[in-house]
């Protein structure tokens, strides 16, 4: 991303920063590697940020498949765009004194005149998110770019090409909001350990306000529950710096649907009540019910996800959970069980398509394929879903992964824009 001329403020900043950059590079301090100024900065102080290779993300296309989560198979599918809810945050923001560290008082979440619809963004090589959020950016509230790792020494990086300013500047034109996603590196340790955590909570909250970004989207995967108190801090330290400043903290949690969950399990990390005391948005990711390393079966059965919604209305305000609806399936008939978005296998079926009335989710046979997909038929149920509990919105993965029939039953219950 090219920085344009600065202000006279960031003029400042930046001979600051210059100067904190040739102390730190001095001592062989790490720098953080997702922002271009601290590279031209280093280059006027003559010296160079220190990169931290991203264990294979930094710079790749797409993201390697991780767990079962809705990053797994990626490379088959882009990131969902969200309805409106205002424009960017106020350009003052960026110049207010930051709040300090510590738990925000819990707030009510922001103020909405229907559903806050999130879609995620990605910027794979030939499968970006940027032509379906052009077409359907009406129906959108935001976008959350994945464009942020934080790694386990806490610097934070770029995934992908990270295209901020351009991005961005689309985005707000329309009077969407951009929420940049932030992953973990697969594990915990800046979680655990507080003076790791305190550092990687910085570096975010700078990447936000330098970018000019109305908030982010928290996605740590891959962590149990021996990480959910260092999750629930790390959370409600980012809150309580961006909140004052009218920026947005949301959190992705993987589905439960029981406080009794083992520390082992990976939900066990996500403490609904805490983290929703915390954030202005949690996204249930409401998948995957099955996915690799299970039997066929529904990605995102209405049981399973019924389960998760009632246990996190437990929890918290309904207007707090943004409902995740999911725009792919799998292919249990093909080796490795590859992601199938909805788009792609709607175009060209490779089979008579069914529709499973118990998990109310289409499914797929044919002698080389047997596929468990939400589609919009699938969707339209969970919308439902989400609009008679008065849920706060929907969070969609991903933008471009959906078949165009997402958009129609999405104002078929909320009504068009």
């Amino acid at each position: 991303m090219e920085v344009s001329a600065l202000s006279p403020q960031r003029s400042l900043a930046a001979f600051a920063l210059v100067a904190l950059i040739a102390l730190l590079g001095a001592a062989g301090a790490r720098l953080p590697t997702h922002h271009p100024s601290l590279k031209k900065a280093a280059a006027r102080a003559g010296t160079t940020p220190r990169v931290v290779p991203p264990d294979g993300m930094h710079g790749v296309a797409a993201p390697a498949p991780s767990k079962v989560d809705k990053h797994q198979g990626a490379a088959d599918a882009p990131a969902a765009p969200a309805p409106p809810v205002g424009g960017p945050a106020s350009s003052s923001a960026s110049s207010s004194t930051p709040a300090p560290h510590g738990s925000p008082s819990p707030t009510p979440p922001p103020a909405h005149s229907g559903p806050f619809v999130l879609g995620y963004y990605v910027e794979w090589a030939g499968r970006g998110s940027a032509s379906d959020f052009a077409a359907h950016s009406s129906q959108l509230s935001g976008i959350a770019p994945l464009w942020f790792s934080l790694h386990k020494d806490a610097s934070l990086h770029l995934r992908g090409p990270g295209d901020i300013a351009t991005v961005s500047a689309t985005a707000h034109a329309l009077g969407k909001k951009v929420l940049a996603l932030v992953t973990n590196d697969g594990q915990g340790a800046i979680l655990v350990h507080p003076s790791l955590r305190a550092l990687a909570v910085q570096h975010l909250v700078d990447a936000v306000l330098a970018d000019q970004l109305d908030g982010v989207n928290i996605d740590f995967e891959s962590i149990d529950g021996t990480d959910a108190q260092g999750l629930d801090a790390f959370v409600a330290d980012v809150s309580a710096q961006l909140r004052p400043r009218g920026l947005l903290t949301t959190v992705a949690v993987g589905p439960r649907a029981s406080s009794n969950i083992p520390v082992g399990d990976q939900s066990a990390a996500y403490d609904y009540a805490s983290l929703g005391r915390s954030a202005d948005y949690l996204v249930l990711m409401t998948y995957d019910e099955h996915g690799p390393g299970t039997a066929p079966g529904p990605v995102a059965g209405i049981g399973f996800v019924r389960a998760v919604v009632d246990y996190a209305l437990q929890e918290m305000p309904a207007q707090k959970i943004l409902l995740g609806i999911a725009a792919y399936g799998y292919d249990w008939g093909q080796p490795g069980t590859p992601t199938v978005t909805a788009k792609s296998a709607l175009l060209d079926p490779p089979g008579p398509l069914t529709w499973d009335q118990a998990a109310e989710e289409t499914h797929i046979v044919s002698p080389d394929h047997d596929i468990w997909l939400e589609d919009p038929r699938s969707e339209y149920v969970r919308f439902l879903l989400a609009k008679q509990d008065d849920l706060g919105g929907l969070a969609l993965w991903y933008l471009g992964a959906e078949d165009n029939g997402l958009w129609q039953q999405l104002s078929t219950v909320y009504g068009s824009p």
